[in-house]
């Protein structure tokens, strides 16, 4: 028996769009259906136009959250605050059939500032990962030629990282930090077919720790070298989850508590280098996520290990003046976490942006390109394109506290 399935469409709080695509099995359905669902690239800072590299980057005025180390930097006369919006445009394609969909969200808030002398901290939240989809099954009846039973699928929901940095400069090259926090968040799935509804909700929470390392090399010249590391520990996903059935055709319903397989966040290593001139920065992050602790209830779906490769640079257009206008640029290579039937994903990124000064703050503005590129030609096919727009500022702190 044959089934047609209609290409799911991600979703966002703030937009859907109807679906016109018909696929011919379940390997089109999209990574955000499993797991934690589809994890944040990044989260939108000042330099989310250069691909959001920063394992080794630390520089006045940034609050990188990718390495906790990398804050030493940080002016230590302001609190800065860090204000971040992203929008996207996704467009699916399989065979001949097309579909699109749009969306936008706040992804950022954090705030950041020198505690003591050799001690800074950043306090924010940030999205970790989303989950949206919408499928409709067709499906003919047995021995009932030209009936069909239709099938509903949506999930909408995803996970927020909200977390405090402490980073401590131990010498003036070599920075150690530590970011320590919570993922917090809702999934709900549902399957409404016939008029019976079933909805599973997950509510998920999460303890989330990662350490960093960052080193700048006593080099003569004009150039100066820097490392990073970084590495998050695997940890397991706590769950209450709730199970809803109702039917339109009777006042019966069904209202109890279910049990999920155990889930957990990926292992996390990293690093990076960089290298600094008057006018350039060029760096380079590798990160490598391991997901062999969590296991899939779907039979034609599996984790993989995730490898991912950013390239990326900053022009700097007056290094003379304390605070210029940056261009920036970067690639991006990966793998997806999810093989559907030992179909492999891969994904293409390409990143360019500005960053003007206003007075003690920067407006940053960068966008993305993103092409998914799969081993068959039963997979489905993704494009994306995204804009982030981020506001960095300082708050001066009162003269006595100076001193």
């Amino acid at each position: 028996m044959k089934q047609h399935h209609r290409i799911p469409l991600m979703l966002c709080s703030l937009c859907t769009a109807s679906l016109s695509i018909i696929a011919q099995n379940t390997t089109n359905l999209p990574t955000s259906m499993y797991g934690v669902g589809e994890l944040s690239a990044s989260d939108g800072g000042r330099y989310a136009g250069m691909g959001n590299i920063g394992i080794a980057l630390n520089r006045t005025g940034f609050q990188n959250t990718l390495n906790p180390a990398a804050i030493t930097r940080m002016d230590s006369t302001c609190f800065i605050f860090d204000v971040g919006a992203s929008a996207s445009y996704a467009r699916y394609s399989f065979q001949n059939e097309h579909s699109s969909s749009a969306s936008g969200n706040p992804n950022r808030f954090s705030m950041g500032f020198r505690v003591l002398p050799r001690w800074y901290a950043i306090v924010g939240a940030s999205p970790y990962s989303s989950v949206g989809y919408v499928i409709q099954t067709e499906e003919p009846v047995e021995g009932m030629p030209g009936s069909y039973t239709y099938s509903l699928f949506e999930g909408t929901g995803g996970l927020y990282r909200c977390y405090v940095t402490n980073a401590f400069a131990l010498t003036k090259r070599l920075s150690v930090g530590i970011n320590l926090g919570m993922i917090l968040g809702t999934v709900t799935q549902s399957e409404t077919q016939e008029g019976a509804i079933v909805e599973y909700e997950s509510s998920k929470r999460a303890f989330y720790a990662d350490f960093g390392l960052h080193y700048e090399f006593n080099t003569a010249g004009r150039r100066k070298w820097a490392a990073g590391l970084v590495f998050a520990p695997s940890l397991q996903i706590n769950h209450d989850n709730n199970l809803t059935y109702s039917n339109s055709s009777t006042s019966e319903g069904v209202d109890k508590s279910y049990h999920s397989r155990k889930q957990y966040l990926p292992m996390h290593m990293g690093a990076g280098v960089s290298m600094t001139t008057e006018r350039w920065v060029v760096t380079a992050d590798y990160n490598y996520m391991d997901w062999s602790r969590n296991t899939s209830s779907y039979a034609s779906m599996k984790y993989e290990n995730q490898h991912k490769l950013n390239i990326g640079g900053i022009y700097t257009t007056n290094p003379r003046l304390p605070r210029s206008t940056e261009l920036m640029g970067g690639v991006g290579f990966s793998n997806s976490y999810i093989n559907l039937r030992d179909g492999k994903m891969h994904y293409l990124e390409v990143s360019g942006g500005v960053s003007f000064p206003i007075r003690y703050s920067y407006l940053s503005l960068g966008a993305t390109w993103r092409k998914q590129m799969n081993s068959r030609s039963s997979l489905m096919q993704e494009s994306r394109f995204s804009l982030n727009l981020n506001i960095t500022f300082g708050e001066r702190l009162a003269k006595s506290k100076l001193r």
